[in-house]
């Protein structure tokens, strides 16, 4: 091999190297970048049962898109009356919610078992268990209010990912 075809060899095998380096590189950015949005989903899901828990109304709204929306199923349908439209919408239904029938307990929403059934740059469809409970002051344990599976539709905002749709599922047998 010529001085001249070894140099090409080598810059070459320089480039290729390169190339595989930055492929490389891309890859674990894209990673980085899928594992920091499920985290961050997986913290707002989080704020939803410590906001809503906390009858902290307004802050809760803002967990929503400006045209976010709540309703609730049964047997694939929707609840009739269920269906809530709207951050303002949203915000005036947890500040009844919470001054209203909730005043007088404790709610507590468990998750458990998040499951990312699509993820995109700018889309999440997620699910998760729920266990919900209320605790009034007379009330010596926490009692099972109800229970079902969450179902939200997340898009990434200008301020970060909030809830496009939010689902409660409850299942008869």
């Amino acid at each position: 091999m010529t001085p001249a075809n070894t140099l090409i060899h080598k810059t070459c095998l320089l480039l290729l190297s390169l190339i595989l380096l930055f492929s490389s590189l891309a890859a674990r950015a894209d990673e980085l970048t899928e594992l920091g949005n499920r985290l961050t989903i997986a913290e707002m899901l989080t704020q939803y049962s410590y906001r809503w828990d906390g009858k902290a109304s307004k802050s809760f709204s803002e967990l929503f898109t400006e045209d976010g929306s709540m309703e609730r199923w049964t047997d694939n349908v929707v609840v009739p009356g269920s269906e809530v439209v709207g951050r303002a919408a949203i915000y005036t239904y947890a500040l009844q919610a919470h001054g209203g029938r909730l005043a007088d307990r404790q709610s507590r929403h468990h998750f458990s078992a998040l499951v990312f059934l699509e993820l995109t740059e700018n889309l999440a469809i997620t699910e998760n268990m729920a266990l919900i409970t209320h605790q009034t002051a007379d009330d010596l344990a926490p009692v099972i209010r109800s229970s079902g599976i969450y179902r939200n539709t997340w898009v990434k905002t200008k301020v970060g990912w909030r809830i496009k749709k939010r689902i409660l599922i409850f299942k008869f047998m």
